[in-house]
């Protein structure tokens, strides 16, 4: 029933900017449910969302793209959606998937990735697989650096009572408005799901990645990170960025890991200034 609610509150938030769902299967039997909009003619985007979430995480960000991106949102979880052989998708499974929907909805056209938290993971392991499918990467405060205290992060990320979830909500808001601090019922629900459970269980040390796999990375990369993120934090992405060849970086001030939502306009100003400065070429 929580699953199903979130697939709908995703599908009238999506829908009522003009998104259209449809769905995709997989060569290994995943069910992924995709939203499309945008220009059909303008450059092609892939929006991975992270942990917890669906791709309504990618709401703030719609209005900028729309005009002049040609966008396709897949559903990672069960939460928006996505059905598959087993209660989680693991990342080298997502990567394969993503590969797949790339190659069948961008048919010889590298795409822009930009991945959020978990979904940020999911599209470095994406790049390194499939470099020729990737013309672009735009890292929100993404997963998966190995260089990090993964303890302190596993415990945040692991919710059992109302009360545990206050270290999650810290981390993701620096300073929220009203408006967002009505929303911490919702990130409890969500956390202590059983598709949030499913997807930490499927993640492995192995998918985790370091600097000389960062070092790979030879098409522009931009990371945007949440100046007081409390759960991947700030120095993390700085180290990220020194190892990346084609790297830029920008923290945006009084932010946590939900940056696009606490300060949406400076996220705005930032996914523009990495089209602007890394243009496809």
């Amino acid at each position: 029933m929580l699953t199903r609610a979130f697939e709908l509150a995703t599908a009238t938030a999506l829908a009522a900017r003009g998104l259209r769902a449809t769905t995709i299967l997989t060569g290994e039997g995943w069910s992924v449910k995709c939203w499309r909009g945008g220009n059909p003619a303008g450059e092609p985007w892939l929006l991975l969302h992270g942990l917890g979430a669906t791709a309504a995480t990618y709401l703030p960000l719609l209005p900028q793209l729309q005009p002049d991106c040609n966008l396709l949102l897949p559903e990672l979880s069960t939460l928006g959606g996505t059905r598959g052989p087993q209660p989680a998708i693991g990342i080298p499974q997502a990567t394969r998937a993503l590969s797949g929907l790339i190659e069948q909805q961008f048919p010889g056209r590298p795409v822009t990735v930009c991945g959020i938290s978990l979904g940020g993971w999911i599209a470095v392991r994406l790049a390194l697989a499939r470099p020729e499918l990737v013309a672009r990467l735009l890292l929100v405060v993404p997963g998966g650096y190995r260089e990090q205290d993964w303890e302190r992060i596993g415990r945040m990320v692991r919710v059992e009572t109302y009360r545990d979830s206050a270290a999650i909500w810290q981390a993701l808001f620096a300073r929220p408005p009203l408006l967002l601090r009505l929303g911490r019922p919702l990130l409890y629900l969500a956390y202590r799901s059983e598709a949030v459970r499913a997807a930490l269980g499927a993640l492995r040390e192995e998918d985790a990645f370091g600097d000389a796999e960062l070092a790979r990375l030879t098409m522009p990369v931009g990371l945007v990170w949440g100046a007081e993120d409390r759960l991947f934090l700030r120095e993390a992405g700085e180290r990220m960025a020194r190892a990346i060849p084609n790297g830029r970086f920008e923290a945006i001030a009084d932010a946590g890991h939900g940056v696009q939502w606490e300060k949406p306009r400076k996220f705005f100003d930032a996914v523009r200034a990495f089209r602007r400065e890394r243009p496809l070429s």
